[in-house]
């Protein structure tokens, strides 16, 4: 194992047929540097299928950036594509942010609803489900991939670059 902290930037082709081989190549580096128990193994797949889906569906580029940052404490996962910035429903606040002393809530559909704390014009962070949401990682559907990447992380991040058009989606865990 090597000194901490370490960063891995890998480029990874959108390819749905790929996405498990990709995760069990990700998780294979990170545990290069650190052990992981099954938990975080399981926490550490399920982000990762749900940032490679997201960019399947959304990104405007053939490949994906992901850095990822591993220390003693923490393990950030960074992906990085070209594509639109994130889109709300009609009925739903959207970026820029004018607001940035709220909680928002925010959907996707109508059926999709978030609570998002913004963090600037172009950057917010996506907060767990309300107690009574009464929900668990165990519950949600496999297609709301980012409440599953909010309930599987620590803290899941959001930024959009209007200058590079680049959307940013930054990932904690803490050991």
């Amino acid at each position: 194992m090597n000194t901490l902290p370490i960063t891995i930037t890998l480029e990874i082709p959108n390819n749905p047929d790929k996405i498990s081989e990709y995760t069990r190549t990700i998780l294979s580096s990170i545990q290069e540097h650190m052990a992981l128990d099954i938990g975080y193994q399981r926490r550490i797949k399920l982000i990762m299928i749900e940032l490679m889906t997201n960019s399947i569906k959304h990104t405007t580029e053939k490949n994906t950036i992901i850095e990822m940052t591993i220390d003693y404490l923490h393990l950030s996962i960074q992906k990085i594509e070209k594509g639109l910035k994130i889109q709300f429903s009609a009925s739903s606040p959207q970026l820029p942010f004018e607001e940035l002393d709220k909680i928002l809530n925010v959907s996707f559909s109508e059926a999709n609803k978030h609570h998002i704390q913004p963090l600037s014009e172009f950057k917010f962070k996506f907060l767990k489900p309300c107690e009574e949401d009464d929900m668990t990682i165990d519950q949600i559907p496999e297609h709301f991939g980012l409440y599953i990447i909010t309930m599987a992380s620590d803290s899941f991040v959001y930024q959009y670059n209007p200058e590079l058009g680049e959307n940013s989606f930054i990932v904690h865990l803490n050991f």
